[in-house]
């Protein structure tokens, strides 16, 4: 108790950012706060106790074990850097910062002297090496700043009751829980303080490394940089990406596409009792009830009044391989598969647990049968448009789990009355988009030789359980599915396409899907600091060879996927190259499924005249959307040439000149946004 004390009594000897009083606080806001350290506080808020982190050596983090030395190719003093560093989130100026000491003597620090048990305000320049003799010791210290939406700090230096700090309690056992408290900082400086009501380890492959998930519930719903507001939390450690894109990319598509219930997410940096642990995905967990993701379903929704069992009910279930005894689960007849029920959550013993399961088992069943057999009534059971993305997002990415696990469908009432399956929310695609090797034995099972390249089908052959003898999963079905396969021709160029759009242009940092660019902006100062903690993985069993690329194009006029001649090359220990493979294979993908799908597409050519054309429209296909924007960014680059009635709808700021500035207004339409110029309008009023 005595350090707590000097440590809120040394705050009042404040030098440069000025004198505060931390009277009204309890020793426990500073409780995590240690002797001989120096911290970095992330906010000008001088009042602010739960956003401050100390420095550290590189490569410090816990429980690594042989396996991820090799994995992370870390050789360095096993590990540890001679080098600390202070792993600064976007919030902190560019240039200056406040640093405490809780040193039992002065530190000086590029020229600024802080006080023993004080604070002071540093100048700092990134990446620059500063001398500091702190103690009996000598250090070379270095300042590295985030670029992220957001950082997230999470404080209890006594999680058990026994003096155990959260993050070894926490990687004890992944069903360890405890209480906390901590500051939720956006990139601007804004803090959220709202406790903690449990945070948790997570996940099945990813828990078992040394840069460890989380799921946390805090005490009322809070916003992560603009997030919608939610209770429930998943810290994806995004470990085994090493380019930081994969599972953003492709839940922000399926928001973009317009699938049910897309989790909302945000890249932050993640501090655990002023320790920094590392680039982070934070997003909304798939969780029902009120300020959660799905929130028509609770614990009693399928419950009537009088507490009997209603004749239907919405209910969230995950096909998952690895439920286990502990997980709500059931093992169905016909698709055979683990089920676990994720909502309504019904302990074993309480009235209709054996109900509920069974209806749920029976109602997938009957969804896989009629998705196997094209059936008639297959409409009537299932979501056709949202079992049909699912299927292309899978597809799209060859993601390695397709169907065996982390695959949710939502049984619900649809608009026109009838009770079927919803295809989402999409989840969990850190193995996909180029970075899975698979496993050789089963890839040779399914006749696969090709899962690494952009080319190639995937979903259809991935068996069930059992192997290549057994049926095939249920996305596997609807990939052999002539109803599904027609239609997602249709979907692909409608809807696939022009979201990609959006992701290969510029500056688009609004609506459901960023520009590529604004991703990487986000990302680049994170990924740096994450790198130099060591989470950086170029080897390994189950990461794949990212240093050469074959790339490909799509000719829209043809219908041809154009291979390059030569392959490009990456350097994959730097994070600017890590991303751009998994563009590049991104891209390749997409212009080797559009060739796959050109021959079933049938695209609607509307007749426009004068009178229907539409202000904006630049494309004349009388629908405003991104591609419009996407062809005047041509048009201005000299790649196309828009004229006539084209040329007029694309001038939607009516100056005779059609340039960025046009697709950028249509940008902002598109997103929902405000414009000046009545974009949608006829041209011809």
């Amino acid at each position: 108790m005595k350090k707590f004390v000097s440590i809120i009594l040394c705050l009042l000897m404040l030098l440069s950012i000025g004198a505060m009083s931390f009277e009204a606080f309890a020793a426990d806001d500073l409780s995590y706060i240690k002797d001989d350290m120096l911290y970095v506080h992330a906010v000008e808020d001088e009042a602010e106790t739960q956003a401050w982190h100390h420095w550290q050596h590189a490569d410090d983090y816990r429980a690594y074990d042989e396996d991820d030395h090799i994995d992370l190719g870390l050789t360095q003093g096993g590990g540890i850097s001679e080098e600390k560093y202070f792993f600064m989130p976007s919030s902190v100026a560019e240039d200056k910062v406040a640093i405490m000491n809780t040193y039992s003597e002065d530190v000086t620090v590029n020229g600024t002297v802080i006080p023993a048990k004080g604070t002071a305000t540093v100048e700092y320049t990134q990446g620059k090496e500063y001398t500091v003799e702190a103690g009996s010791e000598t250090h070379t210290l270095i300042f590295m700043r985030s670029t992220a939406e957001a950082a997230v700090y999470i404080n209890n230096p006594d999680a058990d009751g026994e003096g155990t700090d959260l993050l070894t309690y926490l990687s004890e056992d992944k069903e360890n829980e405890a209480k906390a408290t901590g500051a939720i900082v956006d990139d601007e400086g804004n803090v959220d303080n709202t406790p903690i009501k449990k945070i948790k380890g997570r996940g099945n492959t990813t828990w078992d490394k040394a840069k460890k998930p989380f799921n946390v519930t805090y005490d009322s719903a809070v916003s992560i940089d603009g997030m919608q507001k939610t209770k429930k939390l998943s810290f994806l450690a995004n470990y085994q990406d090493s380019a930081l894109i994969r599972n953003r990319f492709l839940q922000d598509l399926s928001d973009a596409i317009s699938m049910p219930y897309a989790s909302d997410s945000r890249f932050a940096d993640f501090y655990m009792n002023g320790e920094y642990l590392g680039s982070y995905q934070i997003t909304q967990k798939v969780d029902i009830g009120k300020n959660n993701l799905v929130p028509e379903i609770d614990d009693d929704t399928h419950l009537n009044e009088d507490g009997t069992l209603k004749e239907e009910f919405p209910f969230i279930c995950e096909v998952d391989s690895a439920a286990g005894e502990s997980d709500y689960y059931i093992r169905t007849d016909v698709a055979k598969c683990k089920l676990t029920l994720k909502g309504p959550e019904i302990d074993e013993g309480d009235p209709y647990h054996d109900e509920v399961l069974e209806i749920a088992k029976n109602k997938f069943d009957t969804m896989y049968t009629a998705i196997r057999t094209d059936a008639d009534n297959m409409a009537q059971l299932v979501d056709i448009d949202s079992l049909t993305k699912i299927m292309l997002i899978n597809e799209l990415g060859k993601n390695w789990d397709v169907g065996v696990s982390s695959l949710y469908f939502v049984y619900k009432q649809a608009e026109d009355g009838t009770w079927k399956f919803f295809a989402s929310p999409v989840w969990d695609y850190d193995n996909s988009l180029g970075n899975a090797a698979g496993v050789e034995r089963d890839l040779k099972n399914m006749g696969v030789s090709d899962y690494e390249e952009p080319t190639g089908w995937w979903v259809q052959y991935k068996p069930g359980a059992g192997g290549k003898a057994a049926k095939y999963t249920i996305l596997g079905w609807a990939a052999r599915n002539d109803t599904i396969m027609d239609y997602a021709a249709q979907v692909w160029f409608d809807e696939f396409m022009p979201a990609m759009d959006t992701f290969n242009s510029k500056y688009v940092d609004y609506g459901e899907l960023y520009s590529s660019d604004v991703y990487y902006s986000y990302l680049e100062g994170s990924a740096a600091m994450n790198y130099e903690m060591g989470w950086l993985m170029t080897t390994g069993d189950w990461i794949c060879d990212h240093s050469t690329l074959t790339t490909g194009t799509f000719n829209s006029t043809t219908g041809e996927f154009v291979q390059a001649t030569a392959d490009t090359t990456y350097d994959i220990n730097k994070f600017e190259d890590q991303y751009k493979y998994t563009i590049d294979w991104l891209n390749t993908r997409c212009a080797w499924l559009s060739a796959q799908f050109y021959e079933s597409y049938t695209p609607t050519a509307p007749v426009v005249t004068p009178d229907t054309a539409i202000l904006g429209d630049a494309d004349l296909d009388l629908v405003v959307n991104i591609k419009d924007a996407t062809a005047i960014q041509k048009h201005a680059a000299s790649l196309i040439t828009l004229e006539g009635l084209g040329f007029e709808c694309a001038d939607v700021r009516a100056d005779e000149d059609v340039n960025i500035n046009d697709a950028t207004a249509i940008q902002k339409y598109v997103a929902g946004l405000p414009v000046d110029f009545p974009i949608g309008d006829k041209l011809n009023k």
